[in-house]
Protein backbone atom coordinates (compact mmCIF):
# COMPACT_ATOMS: atom_id res chain seq x y z
CA UNK A 1 0.00 0.00 0.00
CA UNK A 2 0.94 3.50 -0.92
CA UNK A 3 1.88 5.69 1.72
CA UNK A 4 -0.44 8.57 0.22
CA UNK A 5 -3.08 5.71 0.58
CA UNK A 6 -2.09 4.82 4.58
CA UNK A 7 -2.79 8.37 5.19
CA UNK A 8 -5.55 8.96 3.63
CA UNK A 9 -7.33 5.87 5.62
CA UNK A 10 -5.65 7.08 8.53
CA UNK A 11 -7.47 10.65 8.34
CA UNK A 12 -10.66 9.26 7.46
CA UNK A 13 -10.54 7.02 10.26
CA UNK A 14 -9.51 9.62 12.10
CA UNK A 15 -12.19 11.45 11.62
CA UNK A 16 -14.91 8.76 12.05
CA UNK A 17 -13.48 8.09 15.24
CA UNK A 18 -14.16 12.00 16.20
CA UNK A 19 -17.16 12.43 14.92
CA UNK A 20 -18.60 10.36 17.65
CA UNK A 21 -16.92 12.61 20.26
CA UNK A 22 -19.44 14.56 22.85
CA UNK A 23 -18.67 18.29 22.93
CA UNK A 24 -19.35 20.48 25.92
CA UNK A 25 -21.45 23.76 26.26
CA UNK A 26 -19.26 26.68 26.85
CA UNK A 27 -20.76 28.50 30.06
CA UNK A 28 -24.56 27.62 29.19
CA UNK A 29 -26.48 30.85 30.19
CA UNK A 30 -23.91 32.60 31.30
CA UNK A 31 -23.82 30.80 34.97
CA UNK A 32 -20.41 30.50 36.62
CA UNK A 33 -18.96 27.50 39.20
CA UNK A 34 -20.07 26.72 42.95
CA UNK A 35 -22.68 25.00 44.93
CA UNK A 36 -26.25 26.38 43.86
CA UNK A 37 -27.81 28.24 47.18
CA UNK A 38 -30.40 25.68 47.25
CA UNK A 39 -28.00 23.13 48.41
CA UNK A 40 -26.11 25.46 50.79
CA UNK A 41 -27.44 23.83 54.43
CA UNK A 42 -29.16 26.82 56.10
CA UNK A 43 -29.11 26.93 60.16
CA UNK A 44 -30.89 28.69 62.70
CA UNK A 45 -29.37 31.87 63.61
CA UNK A 46 -28.77 32.51 67.41
CA UNK A 47 -29.45 35.65 68.95
CA UNK A 48 -26.19 37.65 69.76
CA UNK A 49 -25.16 41.15 68.45
CA UNK A 50 -23.80 40.98 65.08
CA UNK A 51 -20.76 43.20 63.03
CA UNK A 52 -21.93 44.65 59.88
CA UNK A 53 -21.09 42.01 57.23
CA UNK A 54 -18.37 42.61 55.41
CA UNK A 55 -15.66 42.16 52.51
CA UNK A 56 -13.70 39.11 53.26
CA UNK A 57 -11.03 39.38 56.14
CA UNK A 58 -7.25 40.64 55.18
CA UNK A 59 -4.97 37.78 54.74
CA UNK A 60 -2.10 37.82 56.78
CA UNK A 61 0.93 40.28 56.11
CA UNK A 62 2.67 39.00 52.61
CA UNK A 63 0.39 36.61 51.77
CA UNK A 64 -1.17 37.36 48.63
CA UNK A 65 -3.75 34.13 47.37
CA UNK A 66 -6.31 34.06 44.52
CA UNK A 67 -7.51 31.04 46.21
CA UNK A 68 -8.74 31.28 49.76
CA UNK A 69 -10.38 28.76 51.89
CA UNK A 70 -11.97 29.69 55.01
CA UNK A 71 -13.00 27.34 58.14
CA UNK A 72 -16.67 29.11 58.09
CA UNK A 73 -20.02 28.71 59.77
CA UNK A 74 -24.11 29.68 58.73
CA UNK A 75 -24.56 31.20 62.21
CA UNK A 76 -22.36 33.72 64.34
CA UNK A 77 -19.33 32.16 66.37
CA UNK A 78 -16.64 33.64 68.50
CA UNK A 79 -13.98 35.33 66.24
CA UNK A 80 -15.45 34.52 63.19
CA UNK A 81 -16.33 37.35 60.84
CA UNK A 82 -19.40 38.11 59.16
CA UNK A 83 -19.11 37.86 55.16
CA UNK A 84 -22.04 38.33 52.30
CA UNK A 85 -20.91 36.71 49.35
CA UNK A 86 -23.17 36.40 46.89
CA UNK A 87 -25.95 37.22 48.46
CA UNK A 88 -25.13 34.73 50.81
CA UNK A 89 -24.19 35.88 54.96
CA UNK A 90 -21.36 33.17 56.30
CA UNK A 91 -19.09 33.71 59.49
CA UNK A 92 -15.53 33.05 58.65
CA UNK A 93 -12.59 32.15 60.70
CA UNK A 94 -9.50 34.13 59.52
CA UNK A 95 -7.07 32.29 61.64
CA UNK A 96 -7.69 28.94 59.86
CA UNK A 97 -7.59 29.42 55.95
CA UNK A 98 -5.77 27.26 53.58
CA UNK A 99 -3.80 29.26 50.18
CA UNK A 100 -2.87 28.87 47.04
CA UNK A 101 0.51 27.85 48.42
CA UNK A 102 -1.11 24.89 50.27
CA UNK A 103 -1.95 23.41 46.96
CA UNK A 104 0.16 20.63 45.39
CA UNK A 105 -2.06 20.41 42.49
CA UNK A 106 -5.23 20.78 41.00
CA UNK A 107 -7.68 18.89 38.26
CA UNK A 108 -11.09 19.47 37.00
CA UNK A 109 -12.34 15.79 36.63
CA UNK A 110 -16.25 14.31 36.16
CA UNK A 111 -16.83 10.53 37.96
CA UNK A 112 -18.97 7.70 36.59
CA UNK A 113 -22.26 9.28 37.51
CA UNK A 114 -21.64 13.00 35.67
CA UNK A 115 -21.15 14.92 38.83
CA UNK A 116 -18.44 17.56 37.51
CA UNK A 117 -15.83 19.06 40.34
CA UNK A 118 -12.49 19.98 40.65
CA UNK A 119 -9.53 18.03 42.90
CA UNK A 120 -7.60 20.18 45.50
CA UNK A 121 -4.64 18.38 45.69
CA UNK A 122 -2.65 19.60 48.86
CA UNK A 123 0.62 19.26 49.27
CA UNK A 124 2.42 17.71 52.57
CA UNK A 125 1.87 20.66 54.55
CA UNK A 126 -1.44 22.11 53.25
CA UNK A 127 -2.63 18.44 54.14
CA UNK A 128 -1.70 18.73 57.67
CA UNK A 129 -3.73 21.81 57.63
CA UNK A 130 -6.86 20.15 55.76
CA UNK A 131 -7.05 17.26 58.64
CA UNK A 132 -6.13 19.58 60.90
CA UNK A 133 -9.08 21.98 60.35
CA UNK A 134 -11.44 19.38 59.21
CA UNK A 135 -11.08 16.73 62.59
CA UNK A 136 -11.58 20.00 64.57
CA UNK A 137 -14.24 21.73 63.07
CA UNK A 138 -16.82 18.99 62.24
CA UNK A 139 -20.19 20.68 61.44
CA UNK A 140 -18.79 23.67 59.99
CA UNK A 141 -17.73 24.48 56.64
CA UNK A 142 -15.28 24.93 54.42
CA UNK A 143 -16.24 28.24 52.24
CA UNK A 144 -14.16 28.58 49.09
CA UNK A 145 -13.16 31.63 47.40
CA UNK A 146 -11.31 32.92 44.39
CA UNK A 147 -10.32 36.13 43.83
CA UNK A 148 -12.92 37.17 46.77
CA UNK A 149 -15.71 35.51 45.16
CA UNK A 150 -17.08 32.98 46.61
CA UNK A 151 -17.28 29.20 44.88
CA UNK A 152 -18.28 27.40 46.94
CA UNK A 153 -19.75 26.26 50.86
CA UNK A 154 -18.87 22.63 52.02
CA UNK A 155 -20.17 20.93 55.20
CA UNK A 156 -17.38 19.40 56.95
CA UNK A 157 -19.00 16.04 57.90
CA UNK A 158 -15.74 14.16 59.09
CA UNK A 159 -12.02 14.71 59.06
CA UNK A 160 -10.50 14.68 55.58
CA UNK A 161 -6.95 12.95 55.65
CA UNK A 162 -6.34 12.24 52.29
CA UNK A 163 -5.20 15.82 51.20
CA UNK A 164 -7.92 15.61 48.64
CA UNK A 165 -10.81 18.67 48.84
CA UNK A 166 -13.50 18.18 46.02
CA UNK A 167 -15.37 21.29 44.70
CA UNK A 168 -18.81 20.51 43.34
CA UNK A 169 -19.32 22.76 39.97
CA UNK A 170 -22.06 23.18 37.53
CA UNK A 171 -20.65 22.24 34.28
CA UNK A 172 -16.96 21.07 32.94
CA UNK A 173 -16.53 24.38 31.39
CA UNK A 174 -16.54 25.88 35.10
CA UNK A 175 -14.81 23.16 36.80
CA UNK A 176 -11.73 23.25 33.67
CA UNK A 177 -11.77 27.75 34.21
CA UNK A 178 -11.59 27.26 38.02
CA UNK A 179 -8.61 24.64 36.94
CA UNK A 180 -6.79 27.00 34.88
CA UNK A 181 -7.44 30.18 37.18
CA UNK A 182 -6.13 28.20 40.11
CA UNK A 183 -3.07 27.13 38.22
CA UNK A 184 -2.38 30.38 36.76
CA UNK A 185 -2.72 31.86 40.12
CA UNK A 186 -5.30 34.65 38.68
Amino acid sequence: MSIKKFVNLTILGATFLLAGCETIELFPDDRKGGTLLSDVPVLPVEQEPLRQPSGLPQQPAGVASSLVIYVSSMTPLAGYIPVQQSGQLVYVDPSQTLIRNDLQNVIAKQDGAGNVYVDLHFSGQGSAKLADFTSRNIGKNLTVTMNNKLVSILAINEGISTGHLFVPMTTAAQASDLEQRIQDGE
